[in-house]
């Protein structure tokens, strides 16, 4: 599992990566605490590259869009197929806006070139 963070302007992407379970998800948690969320800002979860993820994943997503809500900023995530079904399975794309992975071209998630980013990489041993 790894989280890497990072920001552009007014938008701060979080890329997930691997499994997001109870035994990885404190580091995505942490990772989301360290984010500054501003109000008007943008916040972006990538979950593109991610191969699992259960409720404990989803929590943490939800704690993080409660905190961005909170601040009057708006968060995206982008999906793909794994976390795209589970996402629409739960009804969070009722609330959160979401993103399919092909649709990525269209919705404004590019960082590059990045002000700064910052990468947390966990195992389950």
């Amino acid at each position: 599992m790894s989280v890497t963070v990072s920001v552009n302007g007014a938008v701060t992407t979080a890329r997930l990566a691997g499994e997001i379970d109870t035994y990885t998800v404190p580091n995505v948690r942490a990772a989301f605490d360290e984010i500054a969320v501003a109000p008007g800002a943008k916040v972006v979860v990538d979950l593109r590259d991610v191969t699992f993820l259960d409720s404990s994943g989803l929590g943490a997503i939800i704690g993080l869009y409660h905190r961005v809500v909170a601040a009057d900023a708006r968060l995206q995530l982008v999906c793909g197929d794994i976390t795209l079904r589970l996402v629409r399975l739960m009804h969070l794309d009722q609330v959160i806006d979401v993103v399919e992975a092909s649709d990525v071209d269209v919705a404004p998630v590019e960082i590059a070139p990045a002000e700064s980013a910052r990468r947390v990489d966990a195992d389950r041993s």
